[in-house]
């Protein structure tokens, strides 16, 4: 997890986010500046921007002398349209509800924020003596803090939660340090600027990735930080196992899919990335074992140390088991109890010493995003039975007749080399791959399957065959 910078000689402070009840305290705070949104914009402009209308997530990051916030502001609801003009203030307040400082935004002409559309508040605070400039017994800000927003068409203040889950708010702990009492404190805000949708950075990332409406809405009622993790991308359009593009985001343990074709809540999915990473195993006997339960559409038992979790999400979440638990060496090198579902992979952390935090979600939405790994087409070769590349190299002859061989399993050390024995340009494509070879030539790829391809089959289409080409079986 990113960290804020250390300076020398200065104490650091851990920050970290909070919602806390602001309306009783800041309704008389909230300042009603004359000719609103509405009014500078004309009358065909959105309705100006309301509390009830909007969410606030902050990032923050630091160190002891100063700090920084980040707020995302997004609209709750895609279908909701409005206008966020001047006369915006932004309030920092301690446990007690006592105003800490303030500062009101710098005028901007209004920002129409929608469901693909937000904002971006940024702000410094440093120098915190007291309000009234002098040290004080509560010089060192002893959170926990509250963020909140008042707007000039609302009474009521935007509360601010952390730009991670809702569900698990955590104090925003400490302001900065009173260094010169001689000079008052101060936050300075910068001016609102339009961003695509919301930002959910990582704490110490700035400003993070952006997150859309509809996959921000998903993210937070399908588990957030604790299911699917912190986005790894901002959202782009991939060609996908089934040969269709879609709008795709990488979370750490995710991939969310907009499916336009679609009727919403089901116009966002998650991606198979279990499948991608282990394609389904081979369908067993349900075990007579009461620690076991039995999935009958995919043939594997689930332990009860798995189930409860994967209750907690269900078969939209998680999809269906595609294996036994086993033992698999992970990616830090360790060896731990897993299982793999469509979706997800379930491990088990006995070194956690709270039994109901062991298990824990892959995080293969980052495996896959970092391999750049192309989804597998098939599970299984449709050309029959498949011969194995020997060596280093897997080797696919283009010839007058068929590629040669048609389907052939391969290892994720290996290569690819393509030999063209025709009398004419082959063009051959694979997942990043494109490449066009002279008659007579040969070409040889450098890159292991491993770091593009994930296991499964894969169709190396050749312009010479207007049934696709070789197959090549990805193992495990």
């Amino acid at each position: 997890m990113p960290r804020s910078r250390p300076r020398v000689g200065r104490p650091r402070y851990r920050l970290v986010a909070i919602v806390a009840l602001l309306a009783p305290l800041l309704a008389g705070a909230a300042t009603h500046a004359p000719g609103g949104a509405a009014a500078r914009a004309g009358t065909d402009a959105p309705p100006p921007c309301r509390a009830a209308d909007l969410d606030a997530a902050v990032a923050h990051g630091g160190v002891s002398e100063h700090i920084w916030l980040n707020v995302a502001l997004t609209t709750v609801s895609p279908a909701t349209t409005c206008a966020l003009g001047g006369g915006l203030g932004l309030h920092v307040l301690d446990a007690t509800g006592r105003l800490l400082i303030a500062a009101p935004l710098p005028e901007t002409d209004p920002l129409t924020l929608s469901g693909g559309v937000g904002a971006i508040l940024a702000a410094e605070w440093g120098n915190w003596c007291a309000p009234d400039g002098t040290v004080g017994k509560h010089a060192t800000v002893e959170g926990p803090l509250t963020i909140a927003l008042t707007l000039p068409d609302d009474d009521a203040p935007l509360r601010g939660h952390p730009a991670g889950t809702v569900a698990e708010e955590s104090p925003l702990g400490g302001g900065p340090l009173c260094l010169e009492p001689a000079q008052p404190s101060w936050l300075v805000a910068k001016p609102l600027q339009a961003a695509p949708g919301g930002s959910l950075g990582a704490p110490g990332e700035w400003p993070g990735h952006h997150v859309g409406a509809r996959f921000l809405a998903y993210w937070r009622a399908h588990g957030g930080l604790a299911h699917l993790g912190y986005p790894l991308s901002d959202a782009f359009d991939q060609r996908l196992a089934d040969g269709q593009t879609y709008r795709v985001q990488y979370f750490e343990r995710a991939r969310l899919e907009y499916h336009p074709e679609n009727a919403a809540p089901n116009d966002v999915l998650l991606g198979q990335l279990g499948r991608a990473i282990h394609p389904a195993d081979p369908p067993v006997q349900a075990r007579d074992d009461g620690f076991f339960t039995y999935f009958p559409a995919t043939g594997h038992n689930v332990e009860k140390r798995f189930l409860g979790p994967w209750e907690r999400g269900g078969l939209a979440q998680f999809g269906y088991p595609i294996s036994e638990p086993m033992v698999e060496r992970l990616e830090d090198g360790q060896e731990y109890t897993v299982q793999y579902f469509e979706r997800a992979r379930f491990e088990w952390h006995p070194e956690i010493a709270d039994p109901a935090a062991q298990v824990l979600l892959g995080q293969l939405g980052r495996r896959v995003l970092a391999a750049g790994l192309q989804p597998a087409v098939s599970q299984s070769p449709a050309a029959g039975v498949c011969g194995e590349a020997q060596g280093a190299e897997a080797t696919v002859r283009v010839n007058r007749d068929v590629p040669s061989p048609r389907c052939q399993r391969v290892l994720p050390g290996q290569h690819l080399r393509i030999v063209n024995m025709t009398d004419r340009p082959v063009r051959a494509q694979l997942a990043q791959l494109d490449v066009t070879i002279a008659p007579g030539d040969a070409w040889a790829d450098d890159r292991p399957f491993g770091t593009y391809l994930a296991p499964g089959v894969h169709v190396l289409a050749l312009s010479a065959y207007a049934g696709g080409g070789a197959e090549l079986w990805v193992q495990r």
